[in-house]
Parts: C-alpha cells; structure tokens; sequence
C-alpha cells in the first residue's frame, strides 16, 4: 500500500514533468528522465535518458515573449502551450515498482489564433527512487488524437496528421 507521501510525491513529480515541457526548461525536464526514457506507443520511437529528452525536444517549437521562433537554451521560451494532467491513478504493481497512469491534453495558442488542441492521450508512467529523489523510469506515451501539431512540432512521428482548417 502507497503512503500518503509518496503518492504526493509521484503527482508532483507528474505534474512537474509538464510544467517544465510548457516552460522550455529542457535540461531540468531532461534530468527528470536521466535513468528513464520516454516511449511513444505504437510508433516505436524511443527517447532514452537526458540525451534522449533533449533529442525529443528539438523537435518542439519555441517561441519567445514577442511570439518568435527562440532557443530555450539561449533565453527564456516557452511552446506558448498548456499540459493539462487529469486522473492520475498512481499505484503500487506487484512487483513493488511504483506507477502512474494520467490523461494528458496539449493546447496551444500562437499569435492571433484561437488556443487548439496539439494532441492528447494517457501516460503510463513507472518511477524508481535514486539518491532520495524519484525520478521517471520510463513514460509510455499513447496519443489518442493528433491536432494541429504545426505551430508546436517540427516533426513527428504519427505520418500525415490532420491539421486544422484555417479560415
């Protein structure tokens, strides 16, 4: 059975993970995977360790304050998007390994544009615990449906996704 504080713990560490992704702080949201990696179910991709965080988050769009493409790794840059995390079911396997499983949803607004979905789906998380901190053992990502992915991805993996109409 999952004490209180570790529950807590893990959502923080969840909730944390998205924050860092919408703020462009991608050497702190690589450290959270540095023994970890990301996978994205159904399409084989995965993103192993910080290398690999930093590898996926190339693939970002970032913007700074003006609304310009920017470097999150020379100035402050944000996606000009929003993680929302909802259900967060965090459990304790059989194994004894710990795990979470959320929906996520990403909206984005750039510009004069109205705020749209990016994409959305579940994350199947799996944490382990090293020099007293938990950190990610690996995020399995399931994207349920894909938006307009223009203004927020250079590139991924999902092949001709839909894009939204503009009028």
């Amino acid at each position: 059975m999952l004490d209180y504080a570790t529950e807590h713990a893990l959502r923080a560490l969840i909730h944390r993970s998205t924050r860092l992704q919408d703020c462009g702080l991608v050497e702190d949201l690589a450290q959270l995977f540095r023994n970890g990696e990301i996978v994205f179910a159904g399409v084989g991709e995965v993103f192993a360790g910080a290398d690999g965080v930093r590898e996926l988050m190339r693939r970002h769009r970032f913007y700074d304050a003006n609304g310009n493409p920017a470097n999150p790794e020379q100035l402050y840059a944000t996606g000009r998007a929003l993680h929302y995390v909802s259900n967060i079911d965090v459990f304790q396997a059989e194994d004894g390994s710990l795990g979470a499983e959320s929906n996520f949803l990403i909206v984005q607004q750039h510009g004069s544009t109205l705020p749209r979905i990016v994409f959305g789906g579940r994350y199947r998380d799996r944490f382990e615990q090293a020099g007293g901190e938990m950190h990610f053992r690996r995020r399995i990502v399931e994207v349920h449906f894909v938006g307009d992915t223009g203004a927020y991805l250079t590139t991924h993996p999902w092949g001709d996704a839909p894009r939204a109409v503009r009028r």
